[in-house]
């Protein structure tokens, strides 16, 4: 539901839709459910606030819209989502992001509590964390700096490290002990 409910409340103005439905990825803001379609609700109601704003709207699936208005989220959660969103969208690339992701669920699989069917590709390596390390292309590393910057992931393995006369073509991905406490806080939807 795109739009107000109310016959009295204004339709939310499509440039801001568009902008909250951006800042999701047109999927719903709680990073670990992503689901689609979407509606856009007020993190502070529209009883109190009577407006529309983009830093008080953020897309949510029906069932986690549901979900808020019900209470079972909180607020204080809904305006975390929201500043996560603004923090891993400003900073990191879609590729890192999606690398952040698979983390995620990787840590939900290992947990139980992901529907992600366990047929992922085997791996052979296992990272700080316990979970398997990713393999990128050696020349790719570039794809992912601003991860390995902030101390989030590190590149090691046959290929890691300064150039040299025999090339491996990959490279091993992995979690740093900051990473883990990242993914973790982003699978409790905790601060970031």
């Amino acid at each position: 539901m795109l739009n107000g409910m109310a016959e009295d409340r204004p339709k939310i103005p499509m440039e801001m839709q568009r902008a909250v439905l951006v800042e999701a990825g047109h999927r719903c803001a709680i990073q670990t459910c992503r689901q689609t379609p979407v509606d856009l609700a007020h993190i502070r109601p529209w009883a109190q606030v009577r407006t529309h704003t983009f830093d008080n709207l953020i897309a949510l699936c029906p069932t986690c819209h549901r979900r808020f208005d019900r209470g079972e989220i909180d607020r204080k959660a809904m305006r975390q989502y929201k500043a996560n969103l603004d923090i891993l969208n400003h900073r990191y690339s879609d590729l890192e992001r999606q690398l952040l992701r698979m983390f995620v669920r990787r840590r939900q699989i290992r947990a139980g509590t992901s529907d992600v069917p366990r047929r992922w590709p085997e791996f052979t390596g296992i990272s700080l964390d316990g979970l398997w390390p990713v393999e990128i292309d050696r020349g790719m590393w570039w794809t992912v700096s601003n991860l390995v910057e902030d101390g989030v992931i590190s590149l090691d393995g046959p290929g890691s490290g300064a150039p040299s006369r025999s090339v491996h073509p990959r490279m091993h991905v992995s979690l740093t002990p900051k990473g883990g406490r990242l993914v973790q806080r982003i699978a409790d939807g905790e601060p970031i």
